[in-house]
């Protein structure tokens, strides 16, 4: 059923794109308003399939917990704060996003999930030695090279911030033999190793600059 629903919007599409290069300028506009239309049917869609990942990423910390571990609330208690964490951060308002976050892991101090995007904000904040106690948290106890990985390129940068090179690129080289596959740390190695000036570094969901001395 999905398919055939994303088929039908694709012949839509094709339509619109056979049709406006000859079209005249009235049926332009009506073309546009067909796209329009398409356009808002899509970021609806995005929308929903974020927020159904939002839950399908919690399930899986859930899971991912030892039962003795196991939250004691409510995880729809849990929910509520997380979901909103994420939304406050997908529209870059850190600091919102922090406050909900808080919340998150002081009912749920293992949850990985929330700490991370937290770990994230505070970031964006520069607030680094906030950041680098989530992010060494996350390191130490995930089970899952990606996030480990996420964890010590994002030490990393907060290394290269206060000037400290060799270890920004200790950090880099652990996220890289953690996972290979990730690019972040392997740019930021480079740009290191570059030496001393201004670095453009990333840190996972979004470009960090920093002067280096």
């Amino acid at each position: 059923m999905i398919r055939q629903w994303f088929a039908t919007m694709n012949e839509m599409l094709d339509e619109l794109i056979i049709r406006y290069p000859h079209a005249s300028g009235e049926e332009k506009e009506h073309l546009q308003e067909q796209w329009n239309m398409l356009k808002t049917l899509s970021d609806d869609i995005i929308e929903s399939w974020l927020q159904f990942e939002d839950r399908m990423a919690f399930y899986r910390d859930l899971q991912n917990q030892p039962s003795a571990q196991q939250p004691e609330h409510d995880p729809q208690l849990l929910m509520g704060p997380f979901v909103k964490g994420q939304g406050y951060f997908k529209l870059h308002m850190f600091a919102q996003a922090s406050q909900q976050l808080e919340e998150a892991i002081t009912q749920y101090p293992d949850f990985i999930g929330a700490r991370l995007f937290l770990a994230m904000s505070r970031m964006h904040m520069k607030e680094w030695c906030e950041a680098q106690r989530h992010f060494q948290l996350i390191a130490a106890v995930t089970e899952e090279n990606k996030l480990r990985a996420i964890a010590y390129n994002a030490l990393g940068c907060i290394q290269a911030v206060f000037a400290h090179l060799d270890q920004a690129q200790s950090y880099f080289r652990q996220a890289i033999d953690t996972d290979p596959s990730f690019d972040d740390p392997k740019r930021n190695l480079e740009c290191c190793q570059q030496g001393i000036g201004q670095l453009q570094l990333q840190f996972g969901s979004a470009e960090l600059q920093a002067i280096v001395h």
